[in-house]
């Protein structure tokens, strides 16, 4: 894929352009459909005032092509009274220690440029930049909205911060109990009397409920279903599941969660909310290499059980690799998950819930060689 990027003054004249080709891998199989995209990120360095950017595409192999142009303004972020960037739109927010062109300050974060999220994107993350005209150090706050069909729709509580001049703003919402529809995210910033000294919006949309058109080229969307809904389902269950046809699949989906909504005289589904909650959760913290974090052991207990109310960790030492034992008090429960090779792996090694594993003798397997060895050495 040869791409061409030119960036025009408000004149028509070049100002700065850049053309480069990148290889696009399509698995065997896969169609492209409009939710396929690939995601760069180029800088350029450019005075204050309006621009137009067109970006041409060119297929190298089929010399097919097609074009977009887009208007944009610069601002002048250090005026002399507080301003907000734009809003980025992100599909997510990872720390990572990488350096790479997605990342924010420490965040490794996927642009949402449509702005759409739906049943595989069910987070709105976010990252802002705000500034001041000096660089004194001050307390503000960050409030944030959303709105739907110009009326409130949800407010999330204000964030408060020490900042010196400038600083950025990362936060993310579950759009589990969202209508579909459209939507306005609203960011204000305050000083310490809580008045609003700054704000700006961001559009995004709410498309969970997928139409004929859709399911008929997109297999990842009911997969999806099945992965989130697989430890919540008896095997009788899962069976009548995988026997649907898509639409069914889609239908099977929206009765399971309506028949368990606690309050279905709202807009919410809390447990809905819950959940894909916890399923963003291991996904971000249990993913292994290629393995996604729902797949594992620790992933699936936590969407199973909820989070533990204390985690006991232990690190690699002499004697035995490393492991972990979650704790839930109310109920009584524990799970002990460790890394019996060493690799990385956490397994599921020992528990006293019904069903789970239970292994009184699971430090045996996690002796580490060295540690046998070295005791050896002291015994003779």
């Amino acid at each position: 894929m040869k791409v061409d990027i030119d960036i025009l003054d408000s004149d028509g004249k070049l100002i700065d352009s850049l053309t480069y080709s990148s290889p696009m891998s399509i698995p065997e199989n896969q169609p492209i459909t409009q939710q396929f995209m690939l995601l760069n990120v180029h800088t350029f360095h450019l005075p204050i005032g309006e621009y137009k950017i067109s970006i041409l595409a060119e297929d190298e192999l089929s010399d097919k092509q097609d074009n977009a142009e887009l208007d944009v303004r610069l601002h002048n972020y250090w005026s002399e009274k507080p301003t907000f960037s734009d809003i980025m739109l992100s599909y997510s927010a990872s720390p990572t220690d990488e350096n790479t062109p997605l990342n924010k300050l420490g965040y490794r974060m996927f642009p949402n440029p449509s702005g759409v999220y739906s049943i595989n994107s069910l987070i709105v993350y976010h990252y802002s930049e705000f500034y001041f005209p000096d660089t004194s150090v001050r307390r503000v706050g960050i409030g944030q909205s959303v709105y739907h069909n110009d009326t409130l729709f949800r407010r999330f509580q204000t964030e408060w911060f020490t900042v010196k001049g400038a600083s950025w703003y990362i936060s993310g919402f579950s759009v589990a109990g969202f209508p579909d529809g459209d939507y306005n995210l609203k960011l204000e910033l305050l000083d310490t009397m809580e008045q609003v000294i700054a704000t700006v919006s961001r559009d995004f949309t709410v498309v969970k409920t997928l139409s004929e058109e859709t399911l008929a080229i997109s297999e990842k969307n009911v997969s999806d279903m099945r992965n989130i809904l697989l430890y919540l389902l008896t095997p009788k269950e899962l069976a009548t599941f995988d026997n649907l046809k898509k639409e069914g699949k889609v239908n099977f989906w929206e009765r399971f969660w309506d028949d368990r909504d606690p309050t279905p005289d709202t807009d919410r589904n809390e447990l809905l909310e819950q959940y894909l909650a916890r399923w963003d959760y291991v996904n971000r913290t249990f993913s292994s290499g290629n393995i996604p974090g729902w797949k594992n052991d620790r992933g699936r207990i936590y969407l199973v059980y909820g989070p533990p109310d204390d985690v006991e960790h232990h690190s690699f030492n002499i004697s035995s690799n490393a492991w972990e034992q979650w704790s839930y008090y109310n109920e009584n429960m524990f799970f002990i998950f460790a890394d019996p090779l060493g690799l990385g792996n956490m397994k599921l090694m020992h528990s006293n819930v019904e069903g789970e594993i239970n292994d009184p003798y699971w430090r045996d397997k996690i002796s580490s060689p060295g540690g046998t060895q070295f005791y050896k050495q002291i015994e003779e």
